[in-house]
């Protein structure tokens, strides 16, 4: 899985200078030497000060030492220096959770748009759905590689298997993948650097536009990231699946993808369990209970490694499932690189219908990511069709 479940992306410094002391501060980062890094990043600053990235590390080594008024204010300065970037959007998560003034006026500004008239809806929605070209509706069968759900794939007309990874926000595939089934990489050194779910360390990444298509359905200037790393499967996430409701039957190998918006939807059946979309990073978030404690999740059937990936011991502890004493330590691999994570198993978790005992859980041992919640993956929901309606905001589950 991606975070892929959080991807954190920053641009290439072009002058020595200024290269070195970003680098100096991202060191101290991966160190957890966060006090030493926040100085670093503000040195940058003074000489770069609308670089969104530095700024959001600034913020998260601020946040690390206690310094929650210099964090707030630096990630408010994201928010405002890159507007609507990915960058942005992971800001403005921890925002909503650190900053009640911020989430008050969130919550504000959501409830003055939700005045816009049908028919303006209706047009977005519309705009929404004709970014795929295709029928309305149709089934697209996968091959079930273990626990992942391989699918296939063109890339501007050249075939490859992608992993179907509901925590991934974007469409993710390896440099020298793509180059291996014969699709042109772009030229040059990395224009960004990313770190996910798995990986310790921060690896280069390329932006490219191409056509990509999903059985007859056609996205035809999707954008893709492409990694420096070649450890596991590419992702095909939210940036293609976010524009359907889809059924996954398990038993059939079968994904029905249904166009929102469009008539044809499935039937609900089953139990229905509530969701909420988080438009920064397309997430799925949903309400579960680990020994009766109820928390949130993202929705993130991509991860295989574990039932549920915790972004550290810090945030497993907060969730009611510290990390034992003499706890075993395993390897992890994503697309963006690997890592390693404490293993264990939690006694109960629950879910709408869906129970579990012994669920097999993993925290991260070090992390780049900061603010989101554990990753919910796909053994909970093995055993299970289910429906992710857009629309409604609900996941149907049936038991299969």
């Amino acid at each position: 899985m991606l975070l892929f479940a959080t991807v954190l992306s920053f641009m290439l410094i072009g002058e020595a200078p200024a290269a070195n002391k970003m680098q100096e501060a991202f060191a101290h980062y991966q160190a957890h030497r966060f006090k030493e890094a926040t100085s670093a990043f503000d040195e940058y600053l003074q000489g770069n000060p609308r670089d969104a990235n530095a700024m959001y590390y600034d913020a998260l080594c601020n946040q690390q030492i206690g310094n929650m008024a210099r964090a707030k204010s630096l990630y408010r300065m994201v928010v405002q220096t890159s507007p609507g970037s990915q960058i942005a959007s992971y800001a403005e998560s921890v925002l909503t959770k650190v900053d009640p003034s911020y989430r008050s006026a969130t919550s504000s500004s959501n409830t003055s748009r939700s005045t816009t008239s049908p028919a303006v809806n209706s047009i977005r929605s519309s705009a929404s759905a004709s970014v795929i070209q295709g029928p309305n509706q149709a089934n697209v069968y996968y091959k079930a590689q273990g626990s992942s759900i391989m699918v296939p794939v063109e890339i501007n007309g050249h075939q490859v298997e992608m992993k179907l990874d509901t925590g991934a926000p974007g469409i993710c595939i390896g440099r020298t993948q793509l180059a291996s089934i014969g699709v042109r990489p772009p030229d040059g050194k990395a224009t960004g650097f990313t770190g996910g779910s798995s990986n310790n360390e921060a690896i280069g990444t390329w932006d490219m536009r191409a056509t990509v298509k999903v059985g007859p359905f056609i996205a035809p200037n999707a954008e893709i990231v492409l990694m420096e790393t070649e450890d596991n499967h590419a992702l095909l996430g939210q940036e293609f699946i976010k524009h359907f409701e889809y059924q996954v039957d398990q038993s059939a190998h079968c994904i029905r993808f249904t166009k929102k918006g469009t008539t044809g939807a499935a039937v609900a059946q089953g139990y229905t369990l509530p969701f909420t979309f988080r438009e920064a990073g397309n997430r799925i978030i949903v309400e579960g209970e680990i020994n009766g404690r109820k928390s949130k999740f993202m929705m993130d059937t991509g991860n295989t490694g574990s039932g549920i990936k915790f972004t550290s011991p810090e945030q497993a502890a907060a969730y009611g499932a510290p990390v034992p004493d003499g706890c075993r330590v395993g390897s992890f691999v994503g697309v963006s690189g690997a890592g390693s994570a404490y293993v264990y198993s939690v006694n109960h978790f629950r879910m709408g219908p869906i129970d579990r005992n012994d669920l097999s859980v993993a925290a991260s041992v070090t992390s780049l990511q900061g603010g989101e919640e554990p990753l919910l993956g796909h053994e909970v929901f093995e055993g299970w069709q289910y429906t992710v309606d857009y629309d409604k905001k609900v996941i149907h589950l049936l038991r299969r």
